[in-house]
Protein backbone atom coordinates (compact mmCIF):
# COMPACT_ATOMS: atom_id res chain seq x y z
CA UNK A 1 0.00 0.00 0.00
CA UNK A 2 1.14 3.33 -1.00
CA UNK A 3 1.51 5.88 2.00
CA UNK A 4 0.35 9.23 1.00
CA UNK A 5 3.00 12.09 2.69
CA UNK A 6 1.94 15.11 4.08
CA UNK A 7 3.99 18.31 3.00
CA UNK A 8 5.71 20.41 6.25
CA UNK A 9 6.83 23.44 6.28
CA UNK A 10 9.09 24.69 8.53
CA UNK A 11 7.79 27.41 11.01
CA UNK A 12 10.91 29.78 10.28
CA UNK A 13 10.16 29.20 6.91
CA UNK A 14 7.01 30.26 6.85
CA UNK A 15 7.59 33.16 9.20
CA UNK A 16 10.69 34.00 6.53
CA UNK A 17 7.98 33.91 3.29
CA UNK A 18 5.84 36.16 5.57
CA UNK A 19 8.26 38.73 6.68
CA UNK A 20 9.43 39.38 3.26
CA UNK A 21 5.57 39.15 2.06
CA UNK A 22 6.43 36.78 -0.87
CA UNK A 23 3.58 36.26 -2.80
CA UNK A 24 4.80 34.09 -4.99
CA UNK A 25 6.39 31.84 -2.72
CA UNK A 26 3.29 31.98 -0.44
CA UNK A 27 0.65 31.01 -3.21
CA UNK A 28 2.71 28.05 -3.75
CA UNK A 29 2.53 27.33 0.29
CA UNK A 30 -1.45 27.93 0.03
CA UNK A 31 -1.45 25.28 -2.94
CA UNK A 32 0.56 22.94 -1.21
CA UNK A 33 -1.18 23.42 2.02
CA UNK A 34 -4.88 23.29 1.26
CA UNK A 35 -4.23 19.53 -0.82
CA UNK A 36 -3.71 17.81 2.53
CA UNK A 37 -6.37 20.48 4.89
CA UNK A 38 -8.45 23.04 4.40
CA UNK A 39 -7.79 26.25 5.00
CA UNK A 40 -10.06 29.66 5.49
CA UNK A 41 -11.72 31.32 2.57
CA UNK A 42 -9.46 34.45 2.88
CA UNK A 43 -6.57 31.89 1.39
CA UNK A 44 -8.45 31.29 -1.49
CA UNK A 45 -9.28 34.69 -2.29
CA UNK A 46 -5.73 35.91 -1.97
CA UNK A 47 -4.48 33.69 -4.34
CA UNK A 48 -7.30 34.34 -6.79
CA UNK A 49 -6.40 37.66 -6.71
CA UNK A 50 -2.92 36.86 -7.05
CA UNK A 51 -3.45 35.75 -10.01
CA UNK A 52 -5.59 37.51 -11.48
CA UNK A 53 -3.02 41.01 -11.59
CA UNK A 54 -0.56 38.71 -12.65
CA UNK A 55 -2.45 37.50 -15.95
CA UNK A 56 -2.47 41.01 -17.06
CA UNK A 57 1.07 40.50 -17.83
CA UNK A 58 -0.22 38.79 -20.86
CA UNK A 59 -3.29 40.51 -21.42
CA UNK A 60 -6.13 40.19 -18.83
CA UNK A 61 -8.51 39.34 -21.48
CA UNK A 62 -7.11 35.98 -21.41
CA UNK A 63 -8.01 35.49 -17.56
CA UNK A 64 -11.68 35.92 -18.02
CA UNK A 65 -11.70 33.88 -21.54
CA UNK A 66 -10.02 30.60 -19.19
CA UNK A 67 -12.44 31.31 -15.79
CA UNK A 68 -15.57 29.61 -15.86
CA UNK A 69 -18.63 31.63 -14.86
CA UNK A 70 -19.10 29.91 -11.00
CA UNK A 71 -15.53 30.41 -10.29
CA UNK A 72 -15.57 34.12 -11.49
CA UNK A 73 -18.66 34.98 -9.13
CA UNK A 74 -17.23 33.69 -6.09
CA UNK A 75 -14.30 35.47 -6.81
CA UNK A 76 -16.24 38.61 -7.02
CA UNK A 77 -18.84 37.79 -4.08
CA UNK A 78 -15.93 36.81 -1.90
CA UNK A 79 -14.55 39.91 -2.74
CA UNK A 80 -17.26 42.22 -1.76
CA UNK A 81 -17.97 39.85 1.20
CA UNK A 82 -14.34 40.60 2.46
CA UNK A 83 -14.59 44.47 2.43
CA UNK A 84 -13.60 45.19 -1.37
CA UNK A 85 -16.39 46.51 -3.06
CA UNK A 86 -14.72 48.72 -5.45
CA UNK A 87 -11.94 45.75 -6.61
CA UNK A 88 -15.01 43.88 -6.96
CA UNK A 89 -16.13 45.93 -9.37
CA UNK A 90 -13.17 46.44 -11.02
CA UNK A 91 -13.05 42.45 -10.90
CA UNK A 92 -16.65 42.31 -12.53
CA UNK A 93 -15.32 45.10 -15.62
CA UNK A 94 -13.27 42.84 -17.02
CA UNK A 95 -16.10 40.16 -17.37
CA UNK A 96 -18.57 42.72 -18.96
CA UNK A 97 -15.61 43.54 -21.72
CA UNK A 98 -13.40 41.39 -22.69
CA UNK A 99 -14.75 39.84 -25.68
CA UNK A 100 -14.72 43.21 -27.17
CA UNK A 101 -11.77 44.12 -29.11
CA UNK A 102 -9.66 46.17 -27.11
CA UNK A 103 -12.25 45.92 -24.03
CA UNK A 104 -10.12 45.11 -21.38
CA UNK A 105 -7.03 47.95 -22.38
CA UNK A 106 -7.97 50.26 -19.71
CA UNK A 107 -8.31 47.16 -17.25
CA UNK A 108 -4.83 45.64 -18.09
CA UNK A 109 -3.89 49.74 -17.42
CA UNK A 110 -5.06 50.04 -13.76
CA UNK A 111 -3.85 46.82 -13.00
CA UNK A 112 -0.43 47.63 -14.33
CA UNK A 113 -0.72 50.78 -12.43
CA UNK A 114 -1.81 49.28 -9.35
CA UNK A 115 0.18 45.79 -9.33
CA UNK A 116 2.18 46.88 -5.76
CA UNK A 117 -1.26 47.77 -4.13
CA UNK A 118 -3.03 44.45 -5.41
CA UNK A 119 -0.39 42.02 -4.31
CA UNK A 120 -0.75 43.59 -0.71
CA UNK A 121 -4.31 43.48 -0.74
CA UNK A 122 -3.63 39.74 -1.47
CA UNK A 123 -1.11 39.86 1.12
CA UNK A 124 -3.14 41.24 3.61
CA UNK A 125 -6.26 38.81 3.38
CA UNK A 126 -3.77 36.51 5.14
CA UNK A 127 -1.36 38.60 6.63
CA UNK A 128 -2.85 37.39 10.33
CA UNK A 129 -2.90 33.97 9.41
CA UNK A 130 0.43 32.24 9.23
CA UNK A 131 -0.47 29.48 12.06
CA UNK A 132 -2.36 27.80 9.54
CA UNK A 133 0.75 27.11 7.72
CA UNK A 134 2.52 25.76 10.40
CA UNK A 135 3.44 21.61 11.09
CA UNK A 136 0.63 20.65 12.97
CA UNK A 137 1.98 17.17 13.72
Amino acid sequence: MLALMVVRYAKSYVDQLYDAKDMSALEGVIDVVSRDRQLPEQFWLSKRLFAWCGWSRSGIWQYYEAISRDDFEAVASALERFGFPELAARYRSGMESWKQPDGCNELDRWIDTHQAELESTAFQLIANDRQYFYDEG
